[in-house]
């Protein structure tokens, strides 16, 4: 970006051209003959450029320029229109190559009018009379490096004008504006002398040693405070030096500033101006009361400001002005906090925020309520500040409910969504009614989680749409921890009935066998297909069938027997001979008395082409009943069915199979 300053300030060609002359009649720097002078925002610039190179080390170079201007300033003044009311004017010299954009050195320092005023008027303090300090006659001064394009200075340093001590302080480098000033140009007699203006107050050396090259910077310095001495004297060696002195802008700056010259009526002012801030500030003041009493008590402070240290008011007038800055402080507090907490209500505006957000609008309500603490008790604001600290403190303690509100929902959000992720896992690797009912319990407790989460809250919405997912999972969950459940139960209900029945066939139960058969049967079908046992029921009922089946078989067979037992033993009640039925694994016998075995052995017909036989007709009716009753039990059970008398000989046997008897 380019480098530019303002056109120089009408009221500042003065200077500008005091400047010019002062450089081309002491040439500090080879080709430095311009500066240009201007104003922007509040501070005085001045640019001094110079063909290139630059300078190695400007910071001596720009210090001469501010001696010359502390010393040309009570010479020709500044503008009184632009600085009437500043107590100190900010400075800025910056050094540039001719034809460059931006200048390479700058140079800040604060001039106050009050030091022209000093210049002014001498008489007020006479100082103490300075003997110049004595420099041994061996001294010599230590050489520094030469700038590049700077001529030769002078081994020793020029005589020092008539009564004027040279400054033997070394230059630092620093731009820090706090340093001390070059002594005062003596302008008038001292008070031990009685002449006003003698010739030795303006005796300068007629012409300066030409300094030969190279020399230091410091030693340079002096050289230049000589030269600018009898520039000086060149300027007032018109003979008009007394008017010159008389109407320069420092003299009337000096006797125009507020309460010099005459009475001063700015006290009464401002404190009018501070009765109308205290009423303002003590009925019930309102925001607008507050920026009209913070503007009445400005105008008070600035009344009194302005007061020079110099006037006959400036001791009166301070301990009002500190007052008055003391009771605009504690007003500027409130205000400060009514900023705040109006920064803190509009970020608060349309909830739900991010923790983060509630964190930065908490904050605001604390630094509130600190800048009216800070309030004395003693400030006509101080009841004011004390009901706002009260609804701000109010509103503070709020935010920090809604900080613990929302940590607290968002810690439950992060639980729950864990606690869903572990039962997501739990239903993918369950292979038991346990893990079932393990994945049911966390995503209870997920749910449980969401919806412990407060309405208003940032992470609420989100929470709902959440909800919704995890019942539909808990559904899914407890339906198939019930389908597992009736699966366990059926399965566990089916092995206790197998166990029982296989002891009744031990018994030879066979009743109370098959009816537990069928109940282990029964239990296994009702199994869930989709069910983690499910397959294990089908092996189960691959073999209760069978057993239900074979225990139906015997049943029938039991009662078959029964029967034919009741039927023999009707038959052979009257017989000497036993008559009885026995079963075994292979076949039935029969054991008949002597009276149905003789007739049934002769009544045997000659066999048949497939080896049967049948019966005569020549038996007696109950020799009919039993043959008739033997075949059916025979049938029933299909088993064979032997007959032997009571002596145990082989009578026939009966063969389902064949439908009839043999003799084998």
């Amino acid at each position: 970006m380019t480098f530019s300053v303002s056109p120089t300030h009408a009221g500042l060609e003065p200077l500008s051209q005091a400047f010019g002359d002062y450089l081309k009649a002491i040439n500090p720097y080879p080709g430095l003959t311009t500066v240009e002078c201007s104003e922007r925002s509040g501070k005085l610039l001045l640019l001094a450029e110079h063909p290139a190179p630059e300078v190695e080390n400007p910071n001596d170079l720009l210090r001469e320029l501010e001696a010359a201007f502390r010393d040309l300033v009570p010479t020709v003044g500044l503008p009184e229109a632009d600085w009437a009311m500043v107590d100190q004017l900010p400075v800025r010299i910056y050094l540039k190559v001719k034809r460059t954009a931006d200048p390479y050195a700058i140079h800040t320092f604060t001039w106050q009018p009050g030091d022209a005023a000093q210049l002014l008027f001498p008489l007020a303090e006479p100082m103490a009379e300075q003997t110049p300090p004595v420099q041994p006659q061996d001294a010599t001064p230590a050489a520094t490096p030469s700038s590049p394009g700077i001529t030769g200075a002078p081994t020793a340093a020029p005589p020092a004008p008539d009564g004027v001590t040279p400054s033997s302080e070394p230059v630092t480098g620093e731009d820090t504006g706090d340093r001390s000033e070059p002594g005062p140009l003596y302008l008038g007699p001292s008070p031990h002398e009685s002449t006003p203006f003698p010739d030795a107050a303006l005796a300068f050396p007629d012409t300066a040693v030409e300094p030969p090259d190279p020399n230091p910077w410091t030693q340079r310095g002096q050289y230049w405070r000589h030269q600018s001495w009898q520039f000086l004297k060149d300027y007032w060696s018109y003979g008009l030096a007394a008017l010159i002195l008389l109407g320069s802008g420092a003299f009337a700056y000096a006797l125009t500033r507020p309460c010099v010259v005459g009475s001063c009526d700015r006290i009464d002012k401002a404190a009018s101006f501070y009765d109308v801030a205290q009423v303002s500030l003590t009925i019930s003041p309102t925001s607008e009361d507050l920026v009209t009493a913070q503007a009445d008590l400005q105008a008070a402070i600035d009344l009194l400001a302005s007061i020079p240290s110099w006037s006959g008011y400036y001791d009166a007038a301070q301990p009002n002005l500190q007052h008055y800055r003391a009771s605009l402080a504690s007003l500027d507090a409130v205000l400060q906090a009514q900023s705040l907490a109006g920064q803190a209500a509009a970020l608060s505006q349309d909830p739900p925020h991010p923790v983060e957000r509630w964190v930065k609008i908490h904050q605001l309500w604390r630094q509130a309520t600190n800048w009216l603490d800070s309030v004395p008790a003693d400030s006509p604001v101080f009841d004011y500040a004390q009901q706002k600290l009260s609804e701000y403190r109010s509103n503070y303690n709020a935010i920090g409910r809604r900080i613990i509100a929302e940590e607290e929902a968002e810690a439950n959000f992060n639980t729950a969504l864990q606690t869903g992720d572990l039962a997501r896992q739990r239903m993918d690797t369950a292979n038991s009614l346990a893990g079932w009912q393990l994945a049911a319990k966390e995503w209870q407790a997920a749910i449980k989680g969401l919806t412990l989460i407060p309405r208003g809250t940032m992470v609420y919405q989100e929470a709902q749409a959440q909800l919704q997912d995890y019942r539909q999972q808990l559904s899914r969950a407890e339906n198939r921890s019930t389908l597992e459940e009736t699966g366990a139960r059926g399965y566990d209900q089916a092995v206790q009935a197998a166990r029982q029945a296989a002891a009744y066939e031990a018994q030879g139960q066979w009743t109370l066998a098959v009816t537990y058969w069928q109940r282990a049967v029964a239990q296994t079908q009702q199994i869930p297909a989709d069910t983690l046992l499910a397959e294990e029921g089908e092996i189960l009922l691959a073999t209760y069938q069978p057993a239900l089946s074979n225990a139906q078989k015997r049943l029938r067979s039991a009662v078959a027997l029964q029967k034919l037992t009741a039927t023999i033993g009707e038959l052979c009640a009257g017989s000497a001979t036993p008559c009885a039925v026995r079963e075994s694994p292979s076949q039935v016998q029969v054991t008949l008395s002597s009276q149905y075995a003789e007739p049934l052995r002769q009544a045997i017909t000659p066999p048949a082409a497939d080896g049967t036989f049948a019966f005569t007709n020549q038996l007696s009716p109950e020799a009919q009943q039993l043959i008739e009753a033997m075949t059916t039990t025979s049938h029933q059970i299909n088993q064979q069915i032997a007959i032997y008398d009571a002596h145990g000989g082989f009578v026939a046997r009966y063969r389902p199979d064949l439908g009839g008897f043999i003799k084998n």
